[in-house]
């Protein structure tokens, strides 16, 4: 029988995107998640490359709903500040202040991971020079880091959304080439499954260097709630388990059919694992 610690579970906010952060905490802890993911997004937490909001008001008003902030994502696929940012002018190096204020910030949060990935290349580039500046920035950040106690993890996403890393091998190289304690890898099964891959795959190339999952369903496209989509729960846990995966599963509920009702949204993702949740 596949199984999930409740804290694993975690909260996302992205299709609370109509509602204040007021509504969002306490439409997840009555969904019954324990952990969060917090983004770094209006009306969530703001985060610039200056500074951010007072982490520790909102780490009080989760731990207040008995949350957790497990994760912090700092918003990085909008053409604001991106990993990959091109070296032209100051928008890179904007980028990798706001990428270290984030780390800042996720201490702060109490969170043990910050999520990322590589979006920012232009699609003229050639691709060996937007993989190369991903080297740099999370060398750089890596290093950063370390000093705040924080893992960055790095996911994979679409091919719509970014030039290089958007498949499995890529990731391998790239966490390969960085070398730092401090970036591993992140699994999205959106990303995950348009790239044809499984979750088994995932866990024989990277091992114990997969510390991050945004778990959700999808057809493959979309990040649907567990129903909505077209994989096996059931099947993807019993991989988890079999490789002893203890990290968070996010639910990043993306799709904008769930912007009315996001908290009935999450009560359905929660309502998903009941079935596989032990005692702890």
């Amino acid at each position: 029988m596949p199984y999930i610690k409740r804290k694993q579970l975690a909260g996302m906010g992205v299709h609370y995107k109509f509602c204040t952060l007021e509504q969002m905490l306490d439409a997840q802890a009555a969904a019954g998640y324990q952990t969060i993911e917090l983004l770094g997004i209006a009306p969530q937490f703001l985060l610039d490359e200056r500074g951010y909001e007072n982490p520790v008001r909102v780490r009080k008003m989760a731990e207040d709903r008995g949350l957790h902030i497990g994760c912090f994502t700092p918003e990085c696929a909008c053409y604001q500040y991106l990993m990959c940012a091109p070296e032209n002018g100051v928008f890179h190096e904007k980028s990798m202040e706001y990428f270290k204020r984030g780390l800042e910030a996720a201490s702060r949060l109490g969170a043990e991971k910050l999520l990322t990935n590589c979006i920012g290349g232009a699609w003229d580039e050639e691709y060996e020079k937007v993989y190369d500046r991903a080297v740099q920035s999370l060398s750089e950040l890596g290093k950063a880091a370390e000093g705040y106690g924080i893992t960055i993890a790095v996911e994979t996403v679409r091919p719509e959304e970014s030039k290089v890393i958007i498949k499995l091998p890529e990731l391998v190289r790239l966490l390969k080439d960085v070398d730092s304690p401090n970036v591993k890898g992140g699994l999205d099964t959106t990303a995950m499954g348009v790239a044809n891959e499984t979750p088994r795959e995932w866990f024989e190339a990277l091992g114990d260097d997969l510390v991050h999952m945004h778990f959700i369903d999808g057809r493959p496209y979309k990040h649907l709630v567990w129903g909505d989509g077209l994989y096996p729960l059931a099947d993807y846990l019993e991989i988890l388990n079999e490789y002893h995966y203890e990290g968070l599963l996010t639910q990043e509920i993306t799709d904008s059919r769930y912007y009315a009702d996001p908290g009935l949204a999450d009560k359905r993702a929660v309502d998903a694992f009941r079935p596989y949740f032990i005692e702890e």
